[in-house]
């Protein structure tokens, strides 16, 4: 009898452990599968920006970045609409950067000069990194609306931005511009035509001497001379 039980209760255990193990295996499958989804559409968006490298968007064909990204064609419509849908998403990611490399001028500081000198610096690094990206958004954005709409909202936010700063700066007896957002709104399309014109496709300027230009004008026009004078 005791025999006859013991049988039972291993059976019940093994068959227990075998369900545990089928279950396990089972999640562990399905976050592998989760996983490779998210990865699939990290690799979609990195063989668009490799390939916009080497040639301009408009000669790039879905089956180019899904050739690229090693990515089935009914994977790429699991996380994007079409080519236009992916460049969003792209300008979503290279918008958060464009967002934040000013953000120690922006938000307010003691030497706003300096701070804006090396915001201008990190800006023109993301160009150098992302211009034949942007490039692409820009010349999206003359006949696409959506990719359009995107893109004008960007440069909104950051020339709300900038006329924020200045503005703090005019009230603080450190500028005098009697505009700022106008002047704002200028210098930020004044940044995206002349950084695309360096940038935007080989072979690139010098980012030194852009940088310099860029600081020139942003310095002389929101400070004077004299912020000129501390460089």
């Amino acid at each position: 009898m005791c025999d006859t039980v013991s049988t039972i209760e291993f059976h019940i255990a093994s068959e227990l452990c075998d369900t545990v193990g089928v279950t396990t295996r089972h999640t562990d499958l399905q976050a592998r599968r989760r996983e490779h989804r998210r990865n699939a559409r990290r690799r979609l968006l990195d063989a668009a920006h490799r390939l916009l490298e080497s040639r301009p968007w408009a000669e790039i064909s879905l089956d180019d970045i899904t050739s690229a990204a090693e990515v089935a064609r009914t994977a790429f419509y699991r996380h994007f609409d079409d080519r236009q849908h992916l460049l969003m998403a792209m300008l979503d990611d290279v918008g958060l950067e464009l967002g934040h490399v000013a953000d120690n001028w922006m938000g307010g500081t003691d030497d706003p000069v300096a701070e804006l000198r090396r915001s201008l610096t990190g800006l023109t690094a993301i160009f150098v990194e992302h211009g034949r990206l942007i490039q692409a958004i820009s010349d999206t954005a003359r006949y696409d609306p959506e990719v359009n709409q995107l893109y004008s909202a960007l440069a909104e936010d950051l020339t709300a931005a900038t006329a924020r700063r200045i503005q703090a700066d005019v009230e603080a007896g450190r500028s005098r511009i009697g505009q700022p957002y106008e002047v704002a709104r200028a210098l930020t399309w004044m940044n995206e035509r002349y950084l695309l014109a360096s940038f935007g496709q080989r072979p690139f300027a010098d980012p030194t001497a852009v940088t310099e230009a860029l600081t020139t004008i942003w310095l002389s026009t929101l400070y004077g001379h004299a912020a000129m004078d501390r460089r």
